[in-house]
């Protein structure tokens, strides 16, 4: 007869008390229509062109990856010269420490002092100072360039040359 609406035990009480359970309801059936559909075929033509543009996409994207596996690997081998570049800094600016540490005690004044001492010098005396003056024709020119020391270097070492060769007449008698 099917499910009874009331049920006396349905609460499981020692008290018998009615409780309305639900009516079942109907099950509900969604209106289905069938139509043909999919994909639309496509000409032999245009199908090898989307499997190149596929196959040109994905050789695209191996040629990235191996460059940025390129990339990352010459970023770790620059990083390890960094490193390296940084530890021999490190070293060569702990080798000038010492060297400049070692400078200034050796040219502390009272170093300098007692070596001056024990080599038996003394200190300058102001009686022992002499100024003098220069007129404008005794003073001395300094070239300004390099090739101007050179060619007066080459100049005094050919006329010391001539010199040897060739004695003036006054030393040969």
């Amino acid at each position: 007869m099917g499910q009874p609406a009331y049920d006396i035990h349905y609460s499981g009480t020692a008290y018998a008390q009615t409780v309305r359970r639900p009516a079942p309801q109907p099950e509900r059936r969604v209106n289905l229509r069938v139509e043909q559909g999919g994909k639309a075929a496509i000409s032999p033509l245009r199908a090898m062109m989307q499997h190149g543009v596929q196959i040109l996409a994905l050789g695209i994207l191996a040629g990235l990856s191996v460059a940025l596996l390129f990339s990352e690997a010459r970023i770790v081998e620059l990083s390890g010269d960094i490193r390296q570049a940084k530890a021999e800094l490190v070293s060569a600016q702990s080798q000038n420490d010492y060297y400049n540490t070692t400078l200034n005690v050796q040219s502390s004044i009272s170093n300098v002092e007692d070596v001056a001492g024990r080599l038996g010098l003394m200190k300058i005396d102001d009686s022992q100072i002499t100024y003098i003056r220069l007129d404008d024709q005794s003073v001395l020119t300094r070239r300004e360039s390099a090739v101007e020391k050179w060619t007066d270097t080459l100049e005094a070492g050919v006329s010391s040359l001539l010199r040897t060769i060739n004695p003036p007449s006054s030393v040969a008698q």
